[in-house]
């Protein structure tokens, strides 16, 4: 007989919190991969250099973290243990991803010219839900 244990509020804010904001994550990548020729016009010459030189790899990396993350979000709501597991994969596909900035050149340039606000505030949520999901499933709130 499993024990059903009634979740605290911050546990569905964190879950719909992670719900937005991997949903945002899956439309940025959305979005990047169905630009139109128009659309890659207007960015920024040193943007577009980067975008037509981007190895498969740092592709593929962000649609992983970025799915891998919706889906753990869903889980999470779902309160399922396969949650910590997508999320651990998420943030490991955002280490990858964000490691081009160190390995490829002109992203050091692209960055400073940008900020590194965003970069920063994925990995921190990225470590943030897969800390939150630890905690949730050694408490028996993910099953």
């Amino acid at each position: 007989m499993t024990v059903k244990t009634k979740a605290p509020i911050w546990f569905w804010v964190v879950g719909v919190v992670a719900l937005l904001w991997n949903g945002l994550g899956v439309a940025a990548y959305l979005q990047q991969i169905a630009m139109s020729a128009a659309d890659f016009a207007a960015l920024p010459r040193v943007q577009q250099d980067l975008l037509s030189t981007l190895p498969f790899w740092v592709t593929a990396a962000f649609a992983i973290a970025v799915f891998a993350g919706f889906v753990a979000s869903i889980s999470w709501l779902l309160r399922k243990r396969i949650a910590v597991r997508l999320f651990l994969l998420s943030l490991l596909a955002v280490i990858v991803q964000f490691s081009s900035y160190f390995i490829i050149d002109g992203y050091w340039e692209f960055i400073s010219s940008q900020g590194w606000i965003m970069p920063a505030l994925i990995v921190l949520f990225a470590i943030g839900f897969l800390l939150l999901s630890w905690r949730a499933e050694r408490t028996g709130l993910l099953r």
